[in-house]
């Protein structure tokens, strides 16, 4: 009975709150809590990385159809080589996402594979914007140039809800688009180039600013120390 006595002795577990135990671990839940949240936001972004991919190659297949008409065979060296360049981007994609999600949460650190693909969203930027040179028409319409920055850069921001990854295809993708209407004196090539890079900002700026909203309604707490 003695023993029986000890084991539910009331004394023992005020001691246990004295010595803060208890306390301890319960000042780690909301920085425990934050640290999911954050996993939480990097799982999502690299889980729709295939999306931006599928988007990516529609969006190309319509600009090659609108753009190669009337241009023959002359510009098919060039479409090859822009299709193979944004293959290359989104086989690397497509690859991280296998590597760092599919197969198991366990294999790379969430952390790791989210810049991982971050610079391949910057490789895959650039190589859209060659598309600017490479697929354009000698003198294309403004809407079509207008589409080929505004439509991949909308449906990244809108998939992927990552500001650094969508800052890193916009900003690439957009100044190749701005550099080719300036230098190939395409119509209305000064305006076409600034709407290019307003659209780009704005929908950048609009990505920053969902994060931050998102941030402020799920902060991350620092542990507690001591």
């Amino acid at each position: 009975m003695e023993s029986a006595d000890a084991a539910f002795d009331p004394a023992s577990l005020t001691k246990s709150h004295h010595d803060g135990v208890p306390r301890a671990a319960l000042s780690r839940l909301p920085a425990l809590h934050g640290e999911a949240s954050r996993n939480m936001v990097l799982s999502r972004f690299l889980a729709r990385s295939p999306q931006a991919c599928i988007t990516l190659m529609l969006v190309g297949a319509v600009v090659l159809t609108w753009s190669s008409v009337g241009a023959g065979a002359a510009s098919l060296k060039a479409d090859f080589a822009w299709v193979s360049l944004v293959l290359i981007g989104i086989v690397g994609i497509t690859r991280n996402y296998i590597r760092g999600f599919a197969r198991s949460l366990r294999r790379v650190p969430l952390q790791e594979a989210a810049s991982d693909l971050r610079m391949l969203l910057l490789y895959t930027g650039g190589a859209w914007g060659a598309g600017a040179f490479l697929v354009m028409p000698d003198l294309p319409a403004p809407a079509l140039v207008f589409l080929f920055a505004a439509l991949p850069a909308s449906a990244v921001a809108m998939l992927l809800h990552d500001a650094k990854g969508v800052a890193a295809f916009i900003l690439p993708s957009s100044a190749g688009i701005a550099a080719a209407a300036l230098m190939g004196a395409w119509p209305l090539d000064v305006w076409v180039a600034a709407t290019v890079l307003v659209a780009g900002a704005v929908i950048m700026g609009l990505t920053m600013l969902h994060c931050a909203m998102r941030g402020r309604h799920n902060p991350v707490p620092q542990l507690a120390v001591g």
